[in-house]
């Protein structure tokens, strides 16, 4: 596994997870944010009960996307949350190592699933205008 040791030290931390949604990204903030809260929301409405990991598997972007997925909430979708039980919800923003590009950006994602033995797993672009909370209902 070529994850770096505090990614190591959080999978420990969650130990497994039922469902692991990744997303990779080079400089993508102007579109990542909208991604996260619409993956984070399809948590909470359709696997309420599941324990979910949102991973953003980055690479290198200087433009500020990772600390986007860090601070990006479902605000908008606060309904959600207060009448559904949500079971723990996970966020994980890593580098990716190796050759650039989306292949790398992909293997991490996928290490980090198999580690944390996600039961599905699915990956959707940083870039996406047209995702809904939906799309992980029907992805999943």
């Amino acid at each position: 596994m070529h994850l770096r040791e505090e990614i190591k030290e959080y999978i420990n931390r969650i130990k497994e997870t039922d469902i692991l949604v990744g997303i990779p990204s080079y400089n993508n903030a102007r579109t990542i944010g909208h991604v996260v809260k619409a993956v984070q929301a399809g948590f909470a409405k359709y696997f309420p009960d599941k324990k979910c990991v949102l991973v953003n598997s980055d690479g290198g972007s200087t433009d500020g996307t990772a600390e986007i997925v860090q601070n990006a909430g479902i605000e908008s979708y606060q309904a959600i949350l207060i009448s559904h039980r949500v079971a723990p919800s996970f966020k994980i923003t890593t580098p990716y190592h190796g050759i650039p590009g989306k292949g790398s950006a992909f293997r991490t994602i996928f290490e980090i699933a198999s580690a944390l033995d996600a039961k599905a797993c699915a990956v959707v672009d940083s870039d996406l205008r047209s995702i809904t909370p939906e799309w992980i209902e029907l992805l999943i």
